[in-house]
């Protein structure tokens, strides 16, 4: 199965460091980052990709520029076999390496786990029994559960919309 993940300031840069943990300091699928910092965020996401590949992730991508400016993203898209798969050793070593480098989160982390479990208690109303609960960072463990069918998608949309849960890239985790 193919993981990909999208970090996104304030959000995402919360995202970024609860994926990011493992790796680097934080290991992200995808991570993006925004903010007044958006410059600097971005090249925190920059320092991390680098700091990835130079720990013997080659194919970790750039960071992209957010539309308008501020902050960045970092789509890490990989499945078994490819180095860019989050289950493998080595990208949790390369990423608890670097994660330190990520832009910090922006969202309190009570204010992130709230919102998450609330989440999840939806996810699971609406077909998804299986549907975790955040882990202490706010970061969801997707694994077993394919976040491509529109099933998923439709009933991502319905809980973010009633629970006030963050657009945008959701913080993967272990």
């Amino acid at each position: 199965m193919a993981f990909s993940t999208i970090l996104r300031s304030p959000f995402g840069a919360l995202l970024a460091a609860a994926l990011l943990a493992a790796a680097c300091g934080s290991s992200p699928a995808h991570a993006q980052a925004g903010s007044s910092a958006g410059n600097s965020d971005l090249a925190q996401l920059d320092a991390y990709s680098k700091c990835m590949r130079s720990h013997g992730i080659k194919d970790f991508p750039d960071p992209v520029p957010n539309p308008g400016g501020q902050g960045g993203s970092i789509d890490v898209t990989g499945g078994p076999g490819s180095d860019l798969d989050r289950n493998d050793a080595r990208f949790q070593a390369a990423d608890q390496a670097c994660k330190s480098l990520l832009p910090q989160p922006k969202v309190p982390a009570a204010t992130r786990i709230s919102a998450g479990v609330k989440l999840a208690a939806c996810m699971r109303a609406h077909g998804f029994p299986s549907f975790p609960d955040p882990n202490s960072d706010g970061a969801f463990n997707f694994s077993g559960i394919d976040r491509t069918t529109s099933q998923f998608q439709s009933a991502i949309q319905t809980c973010r919309s009633a629970t006030g849960y963050p657009q945008g890239p959701m913080p993967v985790g272990n």
